[in-house]
């Protein structure tokens, strides 16, 4: 009669499993300890490396594989909330290299090197931003100025508005009211609304300004300035010039076994992506070029603010539209003829917007990603809230990877035993 082999039930995945936990499990608890003892003086990324020293003898292990991805993503987050301001040059230059990629992959087809390729394509793109940021944003800083003017004047027509609803109110009240009740609404007064607008206006928008790009972190307006002017350009130009290399590099470290099924993933992520933020960008430009054209032409006040805020509203589902609208209404408002500028608004826009969703926005983008227009405005709002202006950068490439992944995910389960009530093979 042959012994049975002493180390088989080591060898064997139970064996295995009681030696992962015999050993690893004491070791995880006792650094849990230490980490507690010393949690004054450790930052996320220390956590991280501790994490993957422990774990990196198991990292064949599923569990413990699955395990190390989600501390990644983790952390990752977490550098994006540290440091959003400090690398949002470096993911605007990564953004703007994946939009003008297909460019200069297009020129290098047909026998142009690659860094003269990349300098086409780049340098008139570099061109058209910095005009627009030398005629387009002081013309708008100029028009939000004047808006900043017009808005007490806006709140004095409401203030006035309410005192004559107050009066009436009070004159026709039949016991409605207590003799304290009706005090009270007496000594209120428009002109304590304008006084608040006046004096709170001009921060909010600096704590707005601010928000966005981060400043208030450490981070002053100079050192942003020069981030997104010097760093951005010369971010952009060395991925154009090494685009193919860096993405050869990148699929050659998946496992040859995985590196078709991974690899045809990515090409669909690329593809949906790439038409979904190449559409939405020359939707949004067209929109606010109508829009301009058409309000300049009737002489509206403010007509650039508008047309650009109509253009980035165009970008956000649902809610953009009216958001886009705001800063009309209120010059309308606040005009010398409310009646004559609110035609004029609501004129434009309606054809503008006629334009956009019967004529050109099907073409453009189709609805070839048939991305939820609801989780693009949780992902925007999300991702801008927590990483700033950083988090609106990657707010759509992470709604388009989540559609992906869960799509995937729901065809898996739909063909699992569990849900076919099959016995699995």
């Amino acid at each position: 009669m042959i012994a049975p082999d002493a180390g088989a039930g080591a060898r064997s995945p139970a064996g295995r499993g009681m030696r992962l936990t015999g050993l690893v499990a004491p070791a995880v608890l006792l650094l849990a300890v230490l980490l507690y003892t010393v949690r004054g003086m450790l930052s996320p990324l220390v956590v991280y490396a501790l994490l993957w020293a422990v774990l990196w003898p198991e990292r064949r292990n599923r569990h413990a594989a699955r395990l190390l991805a989600a501390a990644s993503a983790l952390v990752a987050v977490w550098l994006l909330w540290a440091a959003g301001t400090l690398l949002a040059p470096f993911v605007l230059g990564l953004a703007f290299a994946y939009l003008l990629a297909p460019a200069v992959r297009w020129l290098a087809r047909r026998r142009v090197p690659r860094w003269l390729g990349s300098l086409a394509v780049l340098l008139p793109f570099l061109a058209l931003v910095v005009l627009l940021v030398l005629v387009v944003v002081p013309t708008i800083g100029q028009q939000a100025g004047q808006l900043a003017q017009k808005l007490p004047v806006l709140v004095q027509r409401l203030g006035d508005w309410l005192d004559r609803v107050r009066t009436s109110f009070l004159a026709s009240n039949q016991g409605l009211l207590t003799p304290e009740q009706a005090a009270k609404l007496k000594s209120l007064g428009a002109a304590d609304l304008v006084s608040l607008a006046q004096s709170r206006w001009q921060d909010l928008l600096h704590a707005a300004w601010g928000g966005l790009l981060g400043i208030g972190r450490g981070v002053s307006l100079a050192l942003t300035a020069v981030g997104f002017v010097v760093v951005t350009p010369v971010v952009t130009y060395h991925l154009l010039n090494a685009w193919d290399r860096i993405t050869a590099w990148v699929a050659a470290l998946v496992p040859p076994a995985r590196r078709d099924a991974v690899l045809g993933f990515v090409a669909e992520y690329d593809a949906q992506l790439g038409r979904y933020v190449r559409g939405q960008l020359t939707e949004a430009t067209l929109v606010a070029t109508l829009t301009g054209i058409g309000l300049g032409l009737l002489g509206f006040p403010g007509a650039l603010l508008v047309a650009v805020s109509a253009g980035l509203g165009n970008l956000v589902p649902y809610i953009g539209l009216p958001l886009g609208l705001l800063p009309g209404l209120v010059l309308a408002l606040a005009s010398g003829d409310v009646g004559v500028a609110l035609l004029q608004l609501a004129g434009v826009y309606v054809v503008v917007q006629l334009i956009d969703q019967v004529v050109t926005g099907p073409r453009i983008v189709g609805g070839a990603v048939g991305l939820n227009p609801v989780w693009v405005m949780v992902a925007l709002a999300l991702f801008g809230l927590l990483l700033g202006f950083v988090g609106l950068l990657v707010a759509i490439p992470l709604a388009v990877l989540v559609k992906l992944l869960a799509h995937r995910a729901l065809t898996r389960y739909r063909a699992s035993a569990y849900y076919t009530g099959q016995p699995p093979t």
